[in-house]
């Protein structure tokens, strides 16, 4: 009722909100992506070094990551689960899971952690929490996973991974393969199943392919996340409005 009686114009951060709107509303309504500083994620090999050294990760290990909130529609413990098993195949291999409980009671963190513990995984599976400095957690990273089970709309953490020029694995839901229609280095795996997961796990074990598929993220990520073109098309409709 807000949205079609007060707005002279909306703007969506995904087609799946815009669709929530009721008819109206849409015809005043457009889809721009959120942006980001692409300049400012670009990975660093000191900053991979010293991450590595402060988490007590070999330094030629296979590091897995995530970034986002840790809830349960982001699909942490559905990745967590797989590299449980993926750990039992590979012994160099670690997951780092970063973010913190915000607006959650902390159940669901508190459940990953034991499930850690439980597995002796302690020291191979890494909660930092919150962490801002981005540049350096992707850096320190190999594979980028992002598992989420619902409806997750221009995700800032996965625009960063992309950008960072890391290669990554989306889960398959709509909201994400709109992110990434027109990039074809990116992999989607089922969240549920497993073997989906240990499947991409094994494929990026080769390190010329994670430098090949990362080269095209960075460039893809720069051409369609950029903080300029998101200001450029932001700019377009409130001069139009």
């Amino acid at each position: 009722m807000v949205a079609r009686k007060f707005p002279d114009y909306i703007i969506c951060d995904g087609i799946s909100i815009q669709q929530r709107l009721d008819p109206i509303s849409q015809i005043k309504s457009t889809v721009i992506l959120n942006g980001i500083d692409t300049a400012e994620l670009k990975q660093i090999e000191k900053y991979r070094i010293r991450i590595r050294q402060e988490f007590n990760m070999q330094t030629n290990a296979f590091v897995i990551g995530h970034v986002g909130r840790i809830t349960p529609w982001k699909g942490q413990i559905k990745l967590l689960n797989a590299f449980i098993k993926y750990s039992k195949i590979n012994s160099d291999a670690y997951l780092i899971l970063v973010g913190s409980p915000l607006f959650d009671d902390g159940k669901y963190y508190q459940k990953i952690k034991e499930i850690i513990s439980q597995n002796g995984l302690d020291e191979r599976v890494i909660m930092p929490g919150y962490r801002s400095d981005l540049q350096a957690i992707f850096s320190v990273m190999d594979l980028f996973i992002y598992p989420s089970l619902e409806k997750d709309t221009s995700p800032l953490a996965l625009l960063s991974a992309i950008s960072s020029g890391l290669p990554v694995a989306i889960s398959l839901i709509e909201s994400l393969e709109e992110l990434v229609k027109n990039n074809n280095a990116i992999d989607r795996f089922d969240p549920k199943d497993t073997k989906s997961f240990l499947s991409i796990f094994k494929k990026y074990e080769d390190r010329e392919l994670r430098l090949k598929k990362g080269i095209k993220n960075r460039l893809y990520g720069k051409k369609y996340f950029d903080i300029a073109s998101h200001t450029k098309s932001m700019k377009e409709v409130f001069n139009s409005v």
